[in-house]
């Protein structure tokens, strides 16, 4: 049994939020929650179904770093009860950018104003970027294609990330559950970019086909070519008019992308207008950004071992945290200003569209769709009003008027009393946090030495036990006063507290050993060396702003993490939101270029209808772009597609439920296995009777089958099955469309019935015959063209692909694949094709 529910994120008629929250459901009421999306406006209200959900939910997933799909996750965390305590799971690039998006984002929302200004229903303590990173640290990594077998209530489930492209460790899910086969894949690309590789949906190792089910994201791209020539050709007739250009964009998302062909466009072409990416979080983002090079296309990685620079140290691109550090001479010049926040409502960008939107030299370039109700949504609607026409080069300036009240959110850095007041309170908080800690390290008894070395019996333990419960303090007197410093130890009977404590620090180890520590090992000369080049140069050695050459770092040791603590320090600097309220008029011209890196409309429909999934289900974006799609795909024979609204459930189970037989000891001794081609199952076939029962309760015959009790047959069918499986209709195949969309309105705790199978032997002539009929060989098991290709050049065969699902064996035999059932050998009669058809046959078990 799967369901699927938007909580957030369906599509509909106008385009109000990017956000996505999807809750799927599997057997024995597994719920798994893919992403925690929140709008640009955090509208609070959208998280209320979440909030009801939250002791349901049994597992978290992340697709992507932006805050459409992560921007909620430490808000409820912090809010909603029990949310921390759920499993998360996403890949590294994912969860360090979502760290910097979110601490971006943050920093100016609703909810870091003081309590008493925030609406109490929704209210909360201002999260500091301390407590957003220790909120991802608890966030568990996941590499691609890595296969994740999880333990308890969920160890029938397995999930398994592949590349989604779009941004920097996106991810497609896959999900699969008995019959189940699910695929989640939300804003994905399938072209390859300049950091970025294509989406893994039709390249991955483990070829997706024929999925159960498939819910995409209903939102195309618009499949531009020569976008970079186009977006150059904008930014350049901006800076033409005499005034400055401002792209908004995502913090973490497509700002790589944008920075690194920016910046090597501006070093290329020697340009000399001031070239900013403006982000409170615009080093760390480039930190992390570097030490994840795996996760991005080689061929960006050989562009910078052959023009010996490193990864994103920008030459041309400057990179500021606030408005104060542009240096005065550029203020008042023609510049680009890359800024984080495309919605125009959180991050700088807010500020710097206030600060120069009512000049009319300047240029607003948006490169991405905006929801409706913010500040960027109203500036492109009112550009799409003016007009429809567009220049030769597909691009179109609009001359903008817009007349508004805007509230801006500063942070102010903490200064005199404030400050003083703010160190004292935090200062309690952290003396109760470690008093707290302590205790739970004494309560798990951290001081106990190691087993050979304690000279305790039992006895003297358990007293010693008694006396650690009757001190009040104990340990814990070292945590309360800086001033003293006296710890009591005479009357301890515990020999391993005769001693002032002390925990001695142990070799950590791993399979190969003991760990060394390199740094542990540098010449005293290096360490001064390395020393002296910090403290003269900014940024561990590199050029202005972060800028250098590698010819200029030979020897120099550098760490990435540097960049990152030294950003997280000045993050953590404390400070306070202000509001402030001004009147602007809009006056700059206003262009739109479509850079967002999604999958275009028609080669969505091409890769969907190669990926045929039996259920497709269609969320976000605009309602008439999802019936767009869904026609297109209806043409090439996927019937059963859904596009459901927001709380809609739909049921996109498998048509057939697979049902347990359980056979004695005796009778599968007496059984033929064969083992299903390379995976793992062995299948026999036996002849007997079924009665299919539905109960709850069930007990086990001395044979060891099993009989239901309680409800009576069900259905009696004379059938040749499988000794691990029977088939049978699922029963929603007659319900109403509506009705099957809403899972038929079945009751939840019939949902959970087992189905339990009762196997007799077969006692008349006439059960035998109609068991007997129409028995033709059974082929089970899947041929993989790759591995079938590298199976036949182990045995000598030279082999080669001729098109798609064709290969060609010594130039005499080919093996095509018709479809997921069919395979068709054509070749003529020699040793050859023997040879060919045995190997093929290897992979299936063939069950007379």
């Amino acid at each position: 049994m799967f369901t699927f529910t938007t909580l957030v994120g369906a599509s509909s008629a106008s385009l109000t939020t990017f956000a996505s929250q999807s809750l799927l459901t599997f057997d024995q009421n597994i719920k798994v929650l893919i992403d925690v999306g929140w709008d640009e406006l955090m509208t609070p209200s959208l998280l209320d179904e979440l909030e009801r959900l939250t002791s349901s939910i049994d597992l978290i997933l992340l697709t992507h770093a932006t805050l459409s799909h992560i921007g909620a996750y430490a808000y409820a965390c912090k809010k909603f009860p029990g949310f921390e305590s759920i499993p998360v799971y996403a890949t590294l690039p994912v969860i360090n950018m979502a760290r910097v998006v979110t601490i971006d984002a943050y920093s100016t929302a609703w909810f870091s104003l003081p309590v008493e200004e925030q609406d109490s229903t929704y209210a909360i303590e201002p999260l500091l970027p301390s407590n957003i990173d220790a909120l991802f640290d608890k966030v568990h990594p996941l590499k691609y294609s890595q296969q994740l077998q999880l333990t308890g209530k969920l160890n029938s489930l397995s999930v398994t990330p592949t590349n989604a492209g779009h941004t920097l460790g996106g991810t497609v899910w896959r999900l699969t559950y008995g019959q189940e086969d699910v695929i989640y894949a939300t804003d994905w690309n399938h072209a390859v970019e300049r950091h970025l590789n294509s989406s893994s949906l039709l390249t991955s190792r483990d070829h997706i086909s024929r999925p159960t089910a498939l819910i995409c994201s209903a939102r195309p791209g618009s499949g531009i070519r020569k976008r970079e020539e186009l977006l150059v050709s904008a930014i350049m007739r901006g800076l033409d008019r005499g005034g400055s250009v401002i792209l908004p964009m995502q913090t973490a998302g497509r700002a790589l992308e944008m920075c690194h062909f920016l910046d090597a466009h501006w070093t290329e072409n020697n340009i000399s207008v001031p070239l900013y990416f403006v982000s409170r979080t615009a080093n760390r983002t480039m930190a992390y950004a570097r030490s994840m090079l795996e996760w991005m296309s080689p061929s960006i990685v050989r562009e910078w071992e052959e023009k010996g620079t490193l990864p994103f140290a920008f030459q041309s691109l400057k990179m500021v945290t606030t408005l104060d550090e542009i240096p005065s001479e550029d203020k008042d010049k023609n510049k680009v200003i890359l800024t984080s926040g495309a919605s125009l409502e959180w991050g700088l960008s807010k500020e710097i569209f206030v600060e120069m939107c009512e000049d009319e030299k300047n240029v607003i370039l948006f490169t991405q769709e905006a929801e409706k109700d913010t500040l960027s949504g109203e500036a492109l609607a009112q550009w799409r009003m003016l007009g429809e026409s567009t220049a030769s080069d597909g691009l179109r300036f609009e001359r903008i008027s817009l007349r508004m009240e805007v509230e801006i959110r500063k942070t102010v850095a903490l200064e005199g009393e404030e400050l003083e007041s703010f160190l004292a309170t935090l200062k309690a908080r952290q003396h109760l946090t470690d008093k707290q800690t302590a205790m739970e390290l004494k309560n798990r008894n951290i001081l106990e030495q190691e087993d050979t070395e304690s000279e305790s019996s039992s006895e003297e333990e358990e007293e010693a036990t008694e006396q650690d419960e009757k001190e009040d303090l104990g340990i814990l007197i070292l945590t309360q006063d800086n001033d003293i410093y006296d710890y009591d130890v005479r009357s301890s009977k515990n020999l391993r507290n005769r001693m002032f404590p002390f925990v001695p620090r142990r070799a950590k180890r791993d399979q190969y050993g003991e760990i060394i520590r390199a740094e542990d090992f540098v010449r005293a000369e290096e360490k001064d060396d390395d020393d002296r080049r910090r403290d003269s140069g900014p940024e561990n050695g590199y050029g202005e702003n972060g800028s250098g050459s590698l010819e200029t770092n030979i020897g120099k040791k550098r760490k990435w993490t540097d960049d990152v603590e030294e950003e997280k320090s000045s993050s953590q600097t404390p400070f306070k939101t202000v509001t402030e309220k001004c009147d602007i008029d809009v006056k700059s011209e206003v262009v739109y270029l479509d850079y967002e890196g999604l999958v275009d409309m028609r080669s969505m429909q091409m890769i969907l209808s190669q990926i045929h999934p039996r259920k497709l289900i269609l969320i976000s974006g605009v309602l008439s772009q999802a019936d767009e799609l869904a026609d297109g795909l209806r043409d090439t024979g996927i019937q059963d597609i859904y596009i459901p609204s927001t709380g809609k459930i739909v049921n996109a189970s498998v048509d057939t439920n697979a049902y347990e037989v359980i056979i004695s000891h005796e009778l599968a001794r007496e059984l033929q296995w064969q083992k299903a081609g390379t995976s793992e199952y062995t299948i026999a076939r036996i002849k007997g009777k079924l009665f299919l029962e539905s109960t709850k309760d069930t007990s086990k015959t001395d044979d060891g089958t099993a009989v239901a009790e309680g409800e009576g047959t069900k259905d009696v069918t004379h059938t040749d099955t499988d000794a691990k499986k029977g088939d049978e209709k699922g029963d929603d195949q007659n319900l109403p469309s509506s009705e099957q969309e809403n899972g038929g309105n079945i009751d939840e705790d019939q949902q959970q019935r087992k189905k339990e199978i009762s196997l007799t032997v077969l006692n008349s002539r006439a059960e035998l015959a109609i068991a007997s009929s129409n028995v033709t060989p059974m082929f089970v098991g899947d041929v993989r063209l790759a591995e079938l290709r590298r199976r036949l050049i182990a045995g000598g065969h030279h082999t080669e692909f001729r098109g798609e699902g064709v290969l060609l064996c010594d130039k005499a035999v080919v093996v095509r694949k018709m479809d997921d059932r069919n395979m068709l050998i054509e070749g003529g009669v020699g040793d050859t094709f023997y040879k060919v058809r045995s190997i093929v046959d290897s992979f299936l078990a063939r069950i007379l």
